[in-house]
């Protein structure tokens, strides 16, 4: 006899019974079935890698599904970039994952990403929640040794409305720092990313605001003590309340994604317990190819992991570099990175900003900063009061700051902006994005007509 999880029923299968959920008149669970859209390096010239696609399902099934899949054409070319590919896969009976892999073919040819089809179909007890999936092709051949243009600046809005930048994929309206977080922040619309990355012990970059992995998840420790397989045993959801962020002091039904990441718990039609995980930033790039992101460098704690150019090298094999912001309040990590990814977009660090801001003051001018894109900073200093002595108050967003910034051909990216009456402000003054722990807010705030936005 075996015993399966099926949500939160516990399945017995015999082999002349079959499967039920408690009930012998009750059949097995349905599932959802998902492909995960993903992209992948199409590697140099010769070489053959694989780009993988994850089916999941999310809930076992008593007997096998079968998964028919075909590829084809988009911006990519089958047969030069990608070999035309049909066939099908098993998911056997119990198990909820498979894997679908279509080979590309490499070249040294410098050219934006390319696209492809793989459509799919599932017999058996489960629905697929889409059955045409982008594959993704990046290209990994510019060498990113050549300082960027910002002629013009890409992430200027120039009067229109500004960027919604999830912060950590949105603190309090899903959990934070999941790619989980990611695909819903982008599915309501947000339009950046914005995550954090820190060095494991073993030296992997992974996706985590803070040095510990205390008030998100279900252990402890430091990151930098910790190495990859720790990090992704952890449940990333477990302190996760929707509407609240992480409190550990809610009844345990308030914690509804807890046990999703360690298998307790079905997932979410559209995901899988890999999405409730602590995730690497290699995930990232390759689950949201065509969405913006914001990543901010942490100090590589114990100096021994070319952390810098770690996350240089990761962002060149997929091709990231306008669409993407490296940020730092360190000026040592941001001028390392710099030095080694000079064609990456990147915002000024807190040392040299706090120069610029207090020199541009009234009728000071802002000289030019050719080799950064933005300024991120808070509406005032009062968000960073442990950086500042306690008597120092300074409102840093103002018109004039805003004019001077754009003068000199920088974007004004604001952080962190939770109540729709600071939304409305900062819009007013100007900004080309409002960072938040509320996308989901500030979202509605943009979908309002202009002239009509108001709070509740």
């Amino acid at each position: 006899m075996k015993k399966l999880y099926a949500g939160a029923v516990l399945v017995v299968c015999t082999l002349m019974l079959g499967c039920s959920n408690g009930s012998d008149n009750q059949p097995t669970v349905p599932s959802s079935l998902t492909v995960v859209p993903t992209a992948a390096p199409e590697g140099a010239a010769g070489e053959m890698p694989q780009l993988s696609f994850r089916v999941t399902l999310t809930e076992p099934q008593s007997q096998s599904i079968a998964v028919t899949y075909e590829t084809s054409a988009g911006t990519a070319t089958a047969d030069e970039d990608y070999l035309q590919t049909s066939g099908r896969i098993d998911i056997p009976a119990g198990a909820i994952e498979g894997w679908i892999s279509v080979d590309l073919i490499g070249d040294g040819d410098e050219e934006a990403a390319e696209t492809f089809t793989l459509s799919i179909n599932a017999s058996g007890n489960a629905t697929p929640t889409a059955v045409d999936i982008t594959g993704t092709i990046a290209n990994d051949d510019t060498a990113c040794d050549m300082p960027f243009s910002k002629d013009p600046n890409p992430w200027l809005v120039n009067g229109g409305d500004p960027l919604n930048f999830a912060h950590r994929g949105g603190v309090t309206d899903f959990p934070e720092n999941t790619l989980y977080a990611y695909a819903e922040a982008a599915r309501a619309g947000a339009d950046v990313l914005e995550m954090d990355v820190y060095q494991t012990k073993d030296n992997q970059l992974v996706i985590l605001h803070d040095l510990d992995v205390d008030r998100t998840t279900n252990g402890q420790g430091n990151v930098v003590d910790m190495t990859l397989a720790e990090l992704r045993a952890l449940d990333a959801a477990y302190w996760f309340v929707t509407g609240a962020g992480t409190p550990h002091d809610r009844p345990d039904a308030d914690y509804s994604f807890r046990g999703i990441a360690t298998g307790d718990k079905a997932p979410p039609p559209g995901y899988s317990a890999e999405d409730f995980r602590i995730p690497t930033l290699e995930e990232a790039l390759a689950r949201f190819p065509h969405n913006l992101i914001n990543i901010e460098l942490k100090p590589d704690l114990d100096g021994e992991g070319d952390y810098e150019q770690q996350i240089a090298d990761v962002l060149r094999r997929y091709g990231r570099f306008t669409d993407v912001i490296a940020a730092s309040f360190v000026d040592e990590a941001a001028n390392n990175f710099k030095a080694v990814a000079p064609c990456v977009y990147t915002s000024v660090p807190l040392d040299q900003g706090t120069i610029l801001v207090l020199g541009a003051i009234g009728d000071g001018v802002m000289p030019p900063v050719p080799e950064h894109i933005a300024f991120q900073v808070p509406p005032d200093t009062s968000q960073i009061g442990e950086q500042i002595p306690d008597d120092f108050f300074l409102e840093v967003v103002t018109p004039d700051f805003v004019a001077d910034s754009h003068a000199a051909n920088l974007a004004v990216q604001v952080w962190t902006i939770n109540s729709c009456e600071e939304m409305l402000r900062m819009i007013d003054l100007g900004v080309d994005a409002i960072m938040t722990d509320q996308p989901l807010l500030l979202e509605r705030v943009l979908a309002m007509p202009i002239g009509e936005r108001k709070c509740e």
